[in-house]
């Protein structure tokens, strides 16, 4: 008779998997305050809502992961920024609703559980969540032998915030003249990174470590720069009102994400010499001989938020946003026309 098999033998291993959630309790735990009821390992997070000073409070969710930069993480075999970039790219999709974070939930998948990368995730999710005041109250951690490949992972996570209804920007604030500002991304985000390794690994042949004189760092390096998080020099200026919209720039860059925040009969126009496209993106578009418009789809050329602003306010906005270290420009201006972007 053949002897028992077990969980470990499919390839499962129980006992390794919560010796890894004992080690990142730490991490998890300074990210909480007062208003977590539950600890690591509930079937659910809780935690009470406050919303004193709030007249009509509403919660605003999202959900998103960090694509195909694990594969970058991987071959470097450094993966904290995987844990920061989801927790970042959520808090500023919660900001285009003028929302404030309060709670985060990551998911981690792979083949067969590997501590040190779940440690490491784990680890840059709490940093990020600490620095926005945001509580990692639960998440998942999913050994999957023969789903996912052996080596591969994946990252995501779900974000929780709360705004004041009234301070929720919508289409039907932005007019004819308003202003366009972006602010400056510091690479490529979470976003466009299989055009990216495509273009750079096998057509330009280039190493990880092989230091780039334009970009001033190694190759490796530039690819896993942290997803910017925009909330500390944003949120404090919704008060002014001079805002009308904002956009996150993530998948579909300026052409595809400045239309989901305007209205049907206008359109935004935006001046190609407004900024200077950092030298990676250059690079990948001189490699991969990739158009003008196709980098201007995938990626964010180097602006990472853009805010729709009251004309006559945009050079205060923009004051505001470099007295507090972004660097920011005026990008363009809305139009009447059909919903898209025209960069010129």
């Amino acid at each position: 008779m053949a002897g028992e098999f077990t969980y470990r033998d499919a390839g499962v291993d129980i006992d390794a998997m919560n010796r890894a959630l004992t080690q990142i309790k730490e991490s998890v735990h300074r990210t909480f305050t007062p208003a977590v009821l539950t600890e690591l390992g509930a079937f659910a997070g809780c935690m009470r809502l406050e919303t004193v000073g709030y007249q009509e409070p509403v919660l605003v969710a999202s959900i998103d992961g960090v694509g195909t930069k694990v594969r970058v993480a991987r071959m470097m075999n450094s993966y904290k920024v995987l844990g920061h970039d989801v927790v970042t790219h959520g808090v500023n999709d919660l900001l285009v609703q003028a929302a404030r974070p309060l709670l985060f939930l990551d998911y981690l998948a792979m083949a067969k559980l590997e501590p040190e990368a779940l440690i490491q995730v784990v680890e840059g999710a709490a940093e990020a969540c600490q620095a926005h005041g945001i509580a990692l109250i639960g998440g998942e951690t999913a050994e999957m032998p023969d789903v996912y490949l052996p080596g591969e992972l994946d990252v995501a996570g779900c974000i929780i915030g709360i705004a004041e209804r009234a301070q929720i920007p919508t289409p039907a604030r932005v007019d004819v003249g308003d202003a366009v500002i972006g602010i400056a991304s510091n690479g490529l985000h979470t976003n466009g990174y299989s055009l990216a390794r495509k273009v750079l690994f096998e057509l330009a042949n280039l190493r990880l470590d092989e230091y780039l004189p334009e970009v001033g760092m190694m190759l490796g390096d530039a690819l896993l720069l942290p997803h910017r998080s925009y909330f500390h020099a944003v949120y404090p200026l919704l008060d002014t009102g001079a805002i009308h919209a904002m956009a996150h720039i993530t998948g579909g860059g300026l052409y595809e994400n400045i239309p989901r925040v305007l209205p049907s009969d206008m359109r935004v126009t935006i001046d190609r010499r407004s900024w200077e496209v950092p030298p990676l993106f250059r690079l990948i578009q001189q490699h991969g001989n990739v158009s003008d418009a196709e980098m201007f789809r995938v990626f964010n050329m180097g602006i990472g938020f853009v805010l729709i602003v009251a004309r006559e306010r945009a050079s205060e906005i923009l004051d505001a946003l470099q007295r507090v270290g972004e660097a920011a420009w005026l990008l363009g201006e809305v139009q009447r026309g059909p919903r898209e972007v025209q960069i010129i």
